[in-house]
């Protein structure tokens, strides 16, 4: 009697876990191998001792966060399928699986700019690929000067000294800033020490300086004084999209696709740039209530009632300070949530409930002014960002 035994690929996931970007790739890659069930994986760290255990266990491919070109070039020598989920080192040369990083900036200056800010920054790498295609995007669409600071960045930095030497630049450079003033960092981890310094210093965050991260990390932002604004990427569907590729990679696909790089997301709004933080105290309290209350308020005029103002020079200070219509900015709240339920692959809702958890009667509007927003539909936009366990 013989016994038919499975065939296992030998998956090795190089990206350290510390990370939240990394736990959520490796959630879509996860996803992924339910279609791959002779998928076996051996997880380590980037780093160069982890190349000997490699060499032991024979991969058969390899999906991982490359930031440093000596481990790049170290397991290149496997002669393996890689794919790597991030776009640090500009002579790489393997398949890449990462978010759009023009786009990632370019949504950053729309935000900032939506602010009404006059003055902003950027704090990232001069030397990770990613950090300078995200300032390039942001810098495109910004009007005026953006004032840079230049940091090595890298995953987590050990030396003491070399973070004590960054920190000190980062003081200078943030003393020396025009503000009130929007400062796009490149990722959380430099937006969660500059909000630190801003708190040593004395400068308020957002009145002060507005900040803004990217990758929506739950740990950085949320341990933040005050919590962090970021940009939520599609991790997971950048994971699942690697593993799709390094699969068609094994099975020698001729026609594999090389790059998958997927629009960012949205803005998470927290505290640090929250509109809520204007000057002016009535249009304080309507953004408040709007806040708060977006999935029940039935009219603007319940809006208004939160003020001491007549709807008129409510109206006018919405126009003014913020460039749109007291029924706009409670619009964006709704799509914004809306978003948030439509990316999430835990929340299963039709449009209609979607629709209403939002505060519209009816779904046909909601979908109108999705569409408006967003280019896409709600079930487009659904199956855009979402990864399918």
């Amino acid at each position: 009697m013989y016994v038919l035994r499975m065939s296992f690929k030998r998956i090795a996931l190089l990206m350290g876990k510390n990370i939240g970007y990394n736990r959520d790739v490796i959630e879509g890659i996860y996803a992924f191998s339910q279609k791959r069930k002779n998928w076996l994986f051996h997880d380590a760290s980037p780093k160069l001792e982890s190349i000997e255990w490699l060499q032991e266990w024979k991969p058969d491919g390899i999906i991982a966060h490359l930031y440093d070109a000596k481990i790049a070039r170290a397991i290149e020598a496997l002669n393996v399928p890689i794919v790597s989920t991030t776009d640090s080192l500009a002579e790489l040369n393997y398949p890449l699986a990462d978010v759009n990083q023009f786009k990632v900036g370019e949504m950053a200056a729309e935000y900032l700019s939506g602010l009404r800010l006059r003055n902003f920054g950027y704090l990232g790498s001069e030397t990770m690929q990613y950090s300078k295609q995200r300032f390039s995007g942001f810098n495109d669409l910004i009007e005026g000067e953006v004032h840079r600071c230049w940091v090595e960045y890298l995953p987590r930095i050990a030396d003491v000294r070399v973070i004590r030497s960054m920190q000190d630049k980062i003081r200078a450079w943030l003393s020396s800033l025009p503000k009130p003033v929007g400062v796009f960092c490149s990722n959380d981890v430099p937006a969660r020490d500059l909000a630190d310094i801003c708190l040593e210093l004395g400068i308020r965050v957002p009145e002060e300086v507005a900040i803004l991260g990217v990758d929506n990390d739950l740990v950085e932002c949320r341990l933040s004084r005050p919590p962090l604004s970021s940009i939520e990427i599609p991790s997971a569907r950048i994971g699942y999209g690697a593993a799709e590729i390094l699969d068609k990679l094994m099975s020698e696909d001729k026609g594999t696709m090389s790059v998958y790089q997927p629009d960012p997301i949205r803005v998470v709004e927290r505290e640090s740039t929250s509109m809520h933080a204007v000057a002016d105290p009535e249009l304080r309290k309507a953004l408040v209530y709007i806040k708060s209350n977006f999935s029940t308020i039935e009219s603007v005029n319940e809006i208004v009632a939160q003020t001491s103002l007549g709807r008129r020079s409510l109206e006018r200070k919405f126009r003014m300070i913020l460039d749109g219509s007291i029924l706009d900015i409670l619009n964006k709240s709704r799509i914004e949530f809306a978003k948030s339920l439509l990316s999430d692959s835990k929340v299963d809702l039709s449009v209609t409930k979607i629709a209403d958890a939002c505060g519209y009667n009816a779904s046909r509007r909601f979908t109108e002014l999705f569409k408006l927003s967003t280019k896409l539909s709600p079930s487009e936009y659904a199956r855009l960002h979402r990864v399918h366990y």
